[in-house]
């Protein structure tokens, strides 16, 4: 769940929780207005039952009861009821109307405010009237009465939450949205890094903070690519040295051990040939002398091969891959194919040098630890990368634990072009796959 929407979400729980608690102040404050009237209404009462026989002095009459009862009612909160008696009066019980309140609660709300609230409790007062002797009073409010004040209250909240709320909603929701659009920017462009992808730049904008957090992933890319650079540097530069090793050593080879073996293979013929009749053992081991610097030789052609770095400039890249192909063709048999559909004219000589590199490493690997009948190497341009793919039916696996010398070559060059590989086990061996983006690998036209 993104960002925003979490924040969206809690938004609106904390709305919907303050309009509950809203609601619940609203009836709170219901009953405690109906507690503060029920007390008032005693208070009233007792002020006329004390006061009545001054104002209205025919106790006898027999409109004198009917006359206090009028006078009580004219005082009485709404929704109130008293029960009062005196010296002259029988107990009666008034209470007043409470229409003012509106349309009787729904039983069901009747029923939940009964369990969070208790409705007021009756209050008592007792004293004397002059001549009318003592009297005693007790105020009360309506249960049902107390309720539909408190769902009057409540509906009239709601809807003033609802009207509040649908505003805090629609503005809160919409700021949150804009206040945050360049989250998305910073996480993309951060997965653009994870990715490998050291051009990713954050654009300004926003926040404060999310203007130093873009300033700060951009200065993390910068560092990132600047290492990167570096690191590519480095590493070209000791494939440059081991590439000048390589030919120094087949010169070295050349130069010295091939013309020892040479001479030495003339000497061995030259004691066959000297050898007297009587002595056919001389010629056999001569014979065995000459077989085995044979093999030393072809052992030592194919060190060449490998060592000495092919005439890429002269006869190019495909060219080059197809002698080595057929080479390793008539040697081990099997079908080696190439099929390339890369212009090879604007491709630097150092890419072209690893690229052929990569693919010699490749085929020897899939010659040393399987039994190839089939190896496909292709070489294409798509899009803006280069791609090398080598596939062989060999039915070799991957060490996950180590690395050989030659899969950290392939990794060692494939970085050097700033490019990546992987390699795949394929249902008939591996297959290694190499991508170049364009840019890095071919000369500016």
């Amino acid at each position: 769940m993104s960002l925003r929407l979490r924040l969206v979400l809690t938004l609106w729980m904390v709305t919907a929780l303050a309009g509950v608690i809203t609601l619940g102040l609203a009836v709170a404050d219901a009953y405690g207005t109906a507690r503060s009237d029920t007390q008032t209404t005693l208070s009233r009462a007792s002020y006329v039952l004390e006061r009545n026989y001054h104002m209205e002095p025919r106790v006898g009459d027999p409109l004198y009861a009917e006359m206090t009862s009028i006078k009580l009612l004219s005082v009485m909160s709404p929704g109130t009821c008293i029960r009062y008696e005196q010296r002259v009066i029988t107990p009666r019980r008034l209470c007043a109307g409470w229409q003012v309140f509106g349309q009787i609660a729904p039983d069901w709300f009747r029923t939940a405010v009964g369990w969070f609230f208790e409705p007021p409790m009756p209050v008592t007062r007792s004293g004397t009237a002059s001549q009318s002797g003592a009297f005693r009073v007790q105020a009360s409010f309506d249960p049902v009465a107390a309720a539909t004040h408190a769902w009057q209250r409540a509906r009239l909240a709601l809807w003033q939450t609802l009207a509040m709320a649908a505003g805090v909603l629609l503005l809160g929701t919409t700021a949150i949205i804009s206040r945050l659009g360049p989250v998305r920017g910073i996480v993309s462009e951060l997965d653009r890094l994870a990715r490998g992808d050291l051009g990713a730049r954050v654009a300004p904008g926003g926040a404060r903070e999310f203007r130093q957090i873009g300033g700060a992933v951009n200065h993390l890319a910068e560092r990132l690519r600047a290492s990167a650079e570096e690191s590519r540097a480095l590493t070209r530069k000791l494939i440059e040295v081991e590439d000048v090793e390589r030919r120094q050593l087949a010169r070295d080879l050349h130069d010295e051990f091939g013309q020892t073996l040479t001479a030495t293979a003339a000497l061995a013929a030259s004691i066959t040939y000297a050898a007297r009749q009587d002595r056919p053992d001389i010629a056999r081991d001569a014979d065995a002398i000459g077989a085995n610097i044979r093999n030393m030789m072809d052992c030592l052609r194919g060190a060449f091969a490998r060592l000495r770095p092919p005439d890429l400039e002269e006869v190019g890249l495909a060219a080059s891959l197809r002698t080595m192909l057929a080479g390793w063709e008539t040697q081990r048999g099997g079908r080696l194919s190439l099929d390339c559909a890369l212009d090879e004219s604007r491709v630097k000589e150092a890419v072209a040098l690893d690229l052929y590199r990569i693919v010699q490493e490749s085929v020897t690997n899939a010659m040393r630890h399987g039994t190839p009948a089939r190896v496909h190497v292709s070489l294409r341009r798509v899009g803006q990368a280069i791609l090398l793919g080598v596939e062989d039916d060999g039915g070799g696996t991957l060490s996950r634990g180590t690395q050989g010398h030659g899969i950290l070559g392939i990794n060692e060059r494939a970085t050097a072009m700033g490019g990546k590989v992987s390699m795949i086990e394929t249902a008939d061996g591996i297959r290694v796959e190499v991508v170049v983006p364009v840019a890095l690998a071919t000369r500016a036209a």
